[in-house]
């Protein structure tokens, strides 16, 4: 080959220039995309406590969601209720009630009905909150709180 067909024409060093920035740029991009994705933007909110009247309760055996609060009040016994956070122990989304137990619609974890990781990614079960009982036919559910799995109050 002579030594004008070895040297790129300054059209083919810019076509060539060009193409390299392009895919720099798109693989900038993708890590960006893949970096942001890896370490998502959670708000947990400050705890909070909130208010349930006594005569509010759910009947024994059923269950009152507080989507707000993402709380669930179980009702126990006659006597005893548990107050749960439907906040996923993985990166912070709000589960849903489904037949088996508890789902987060943004990772897949599974819990069953008292909260335990039964599948997915979270570390932990869904934390038990603390609830008391206070003057005037109330009680006061405290978010801020956890407490063991199985941890019912008494109501009388």
């Amino acid at each position: 080959m002579s030594d004008d067909k070895k040297k790129m024409n300054r059209r083919e060093a810019m076509t060539a220039g060009s193409a390299f920035a392009l895919i720099g740029l798109a693989a900038a991009g993708t890590g960006g995309a893949l970096f942001k994705y890896m370490f998502p933007v959670v708000s947990y909110g400050a705890p909070a406590k909130f208010l349930v009247p006594v005569d509010d309760l759910p009947e024994i055996g059923d269950e009152i969601f507080f989507s707000e609060m993402k709380t669930v009040i179980r009702r126990q016994s006659e006597t005893e209720i548990a107050a749960i956070s439907l906040v996923c122990t993985h990166l912070g989304c709000t589960v849903n009630r489904v037949e088996t137990g508890f789902l987060c619609p943004c990772h897949g974890s599974q819990y069953d009905a008292d909260g335990v990781v039964v599948g997915g990614p979270a570390p932990a079960a869904l934390p038990w909150l603390e609830v008391k009982k206070i003057p005037g036919g109330q009680l006061e559910v405290d978010t801020g709180v956890t407490l063991p799995e199985n941890t019912y109050f008494s109501i009388v």
